[in-house]
């Protein structure tokens, strides 16, 4: 072993040892790698510290006692990241972990919680799923490739924010099968593009309108307005009025409820969308942290049963009736 005797204002490999309990070959190893510098050597060839080691060990040491890598205490040792940044790292690393281990757990309940004949379509719906990040990114290309090409990207962008719903942080098994069954519905080969030009005119007054008609669903929803509750029924009838030269009659009304009827079928692409989007972002989900526009799966739940008067969910919450939806 090394010696461990001062030598003027240095320490040795030994004391540093002895003083820290860490083994030598552990502080030669830090000194290898640059965590630890060596300061020069003694004439014997043992290594020398400086008499900042000390506590620049015991630094490194307590990091590693919390399993902190080795590449951020570097960083911290070098002066590039302080010690709150690096703490704020790690915390955010930690939670994205628990996130991950607690879909999987879902994962796995869901399959456990099954009857043996379903479990072979869960494990195939949940296995395409991958990582829930990698679902949401297929789900947003859904959405580019589903829009307009010339939707105005501010547009665009806010259909797609409160179009995709992000993977829940703390999901339940519900919320696993929900994602599941939406990202299936959005990749199947049925899948289908939202309304086009040729179909709509002017698709950047269309789509505002369908926004503003939602932002104030959305607003009624949370306040329980039935002043708002009207005006967001007049903004989204009033968007579908115009692409078709019509007015908003009682007439033109009992058309589109009948159309939104139609739409109501078994087996409906929107339907089966927008009621797993439902499920997973409950009616009254937080404003998005980019658009401000909350998530449009209840604000559009709530116009389409103004719309259409049909309750397209049977979903019990809080002893009263969640509204699916269609379109």
């Amino acid at each position: 072993m090394t010696g461990g005797t001062r030598g003027g204002n240095t320490v040795g490999i030994g004391e540093l040892a002895t003083r820290t309990g860490l083994p030598v070959k552990t502080i030669r190893y830090y000194s290898d790698i640059g965590l630890l510098p060596e300061c020069g050597r003694s004439p014997g060839g043992h290594r020398r510290y400086a008499a900042d080691a000390l506590p620049r060990l015991r630094q490194i040491q307590r990091l590693r006692a919390l399993g902190t890598p080795i590449a951020a205490i570097a960083a911290v040792m070098a002066g590039e990241r302080s010690l709150a940044e690096l703490v704020t790292r790690e915390l955010d690393a930690v939670q994205e972990q628990l996130r991950e281990a607690t879909w999987r757990r879902e994962v796995f309940r869901a399959l456990d919680d099954c009857p043996g004949p379903e479990r072979p379509r869960r494990l195939a719906l949940l296995a395409g799923v991958g990582s829930p990040d990698d679902a949401h990114d297929r789900l947003v290309r859904y959405w580019h490739w589903a829009l307009p090409a010339d939707l105005p990207h501010r547009l665009a962008q806010a259909v797609i924010d409160g179009a995709v719903p992000a993977p829940p942080a703390a999901p339940t098994t519900a919320n696993v099968l929900a994602y599941a069954e939406l990202h299936a519905v959005a990749t199947a080969e049925d899948r289908r593009r939202q309304p086009q030009p040729h179909q709509v005119g002017d698709v950047a007054s269309f789509y505002a309108g369908l926004l503003d008609a939602y932002g104030l669903a959305g607003e009624a929803l949370v306040s329980g307005r039935p002043d708002l509750r009207a005006q967001a029924l007049d903004h989204f009838v009033r968007a579908y009025a115009r692409i078709g030269g019509h007015d908003d009659t009682p007439a033109f009304r009992a058309r589109l409820r009948a159309r939104f009827r139609r739409g109501t079928r078994a087996g409906s692409f929107s339907l089966r969308y927008w009621r797993q989007a439902l499920a997973i972002t409950g009616e009254t989900p937080p404003p998005s942290a980019t658009s401000g526009q909350g998530h449009l799966a209840a604000p559009l739940a709530a116009l389409h049963h103004q719309v259409a008067g049909l309750p397209l969910s049977a979903n019990t919450r809080r002893g009263h009736t969640r509204r699916g939806i269609s379109g």
